[in-house]
């Protein structure tokens, strides 16, 4: 038979019990808090991280780009400033040719202009006494060939010889029919004369009315 002592012995030992299973269940609860809070706060952090990268990225990137564009806007302006620089010596030495060059009319009917400016001789690699040749393998007639594409602008690559023989002093004068390949109505007659140490000199360009030499 259970005596009061006893009861009360055992009441006070499950009032223990169950106060230290409470206090257990409490601090368990508590760590898992605790640890959830942890968990949370790891993850905020790596997604902070995350943006602080991604942002520093994309922050970068136009920066590349905007210092590309300028480099290439900075690229073609210097272009353009070189292009219309070109432009405008061109015009300058077109200009100055045509300032230095003159015309005149001709008693010939078939000339419809002449003419006339202070070309330069064309050079030359012949040495010794000068020789007026007509062989067209050789290096005088070469070399009258390049006085007439001075004197007309027709590059020696695209001209046709329509004639080439004497001038007035046939040791130190000639005269040729030349025109472009694609035009062999338009023709002109070139007198050149010869220049010791310096080549063939253009003397005066007739332009024709039509190529008598055809």
């Amino acid at each position: 038979m259970v005596t009061k002592q006893n009861k009360n012995r055992r009441v006070k030992q499950n009032s223990v019990e169950g106060s230290r299973l409470e206090s257990n269940t409490k601090r368990k609860k508590t760590n898992l808090i605790l640890n959830i809070l942890i968990i949370i706060v790891s993850i905020l952090i790596i997604v902070s991280l995350y943006f602080v990268i991604l942002a520093t990225d994309n922050t970068d990137t136009p920066t590349e780009t905007k210092t590309a564009s300028s480099t290439n806007k900075k690229e073609d302006a210097k272009a353009s400033r070189e292009k219309e620089k070109a432009s405008e010596q061109t015009e300058k030495d077109d200009q100055k040719a045509e300032e230095e060059a003159s015309s005149e009319k001709s008693d010939d009917p078939n000339v419809s202009n002449v003419i006339t400016k202070d070309w330069k001789p064309v050079g030359t690699k012949q040495s010794g006494e000068h020789v007026n040749s007509y062989d067209a393998t050789s290096r005088d007639w070469k070399e009258k060939v390049q006085a007439f594409s001075d004197a007309t602008g027709i590059s020696a690559d695209n001209m046709t010889l329509w004639f080439v023989g004497r001038g007035a002093d046939p040791a130190t004068e000639s005269i040729g029919t030349v025109s472009e390949k694609s035009t062999p109505d338009k023709a002109y007659r070139v007198y050149i004369a010869w220049r010791d140490g310096e080549g063939w000199q253009p003397m005066k360009v007739e332009e024709l009315k039509q190529n008598d030499k055809r």
